[in-house]
């Protein structure tokens, strides 16, 4: 789903090859996402066939051909549809949330173990994120999306501390 949306945003400024797209994408996400070029052609084959993209042939001295790739109006529509539709705005019910739900059905010893490791995990995660925050310039929307992930993280690591708190005490 985001490389498509965000293929879409990066035609809605100019169009663009297949190779710039992948490098568009790659370079947005920091080179944290590679995409290879299967996902890339498969991805631009689905907008055009939906009407969201059209593309045409640009003749190149001693080079193959290269095909380029614009939004069409459809596109710009979906793409501000997307944008601002808050039915993908889901806070409350994630993967996360539907492990709990399974915790009321497992073995107590188990499920806290599982909190534990999670815990463990989101600490990593922060360092991790905290450290590439601290390698991008502060008001690049890279370091903006990271301060994101890290209030998100930090979120997560007091919700868990106070699940296996709670937890604890009906042991």
């Amino acid at each position: 789903m985001a490389v498509k949306h965000l293929f879409l945003a990066l035609l809605s400024q100019k169009e663009l090859h297949g190779y710039e797209l992948k490098s568009g994408f790659e370079d947005l996400a920091g080179g944290r996402w590679p995409l290879n070029f299967g996902q890339v052609y498969q991805t631009l084959g689905r907008l055009e066939r939906d009407g969201l993209i059209e593309s045409y042939e640009v003749a190149q001295v001693e080079k193959p051909d290269k095909k380029v790739y614009r939004l069409t109006e459809a596109g710009r529509k979906h793409l501000r549809e997307w944008l601002q539709a808050e039915d993908n705005w889901n806070l409350f019910f994630d993967e996360l949330a539907v492990k709990m739900l399974a915790f009321e059905l497992i073995d107590r010893h188990e499920a806290l173990a599982i909190l534990r490791a999670y815990r463990g995990f989101v600490l990593r995660v922060i360092k991790g994120l905290t450290q590439m925050r601290d390698q991008v310039p502060a008001h690049s929307t890279q370091a903006l999306l990271l301060e994101r992930n890290i209030h998100r993280a930090e979120a997560d690591l007091k919700w868990s501390a106070s699940m296996i708190e709670r937890w604890q005490k009906h042991d």
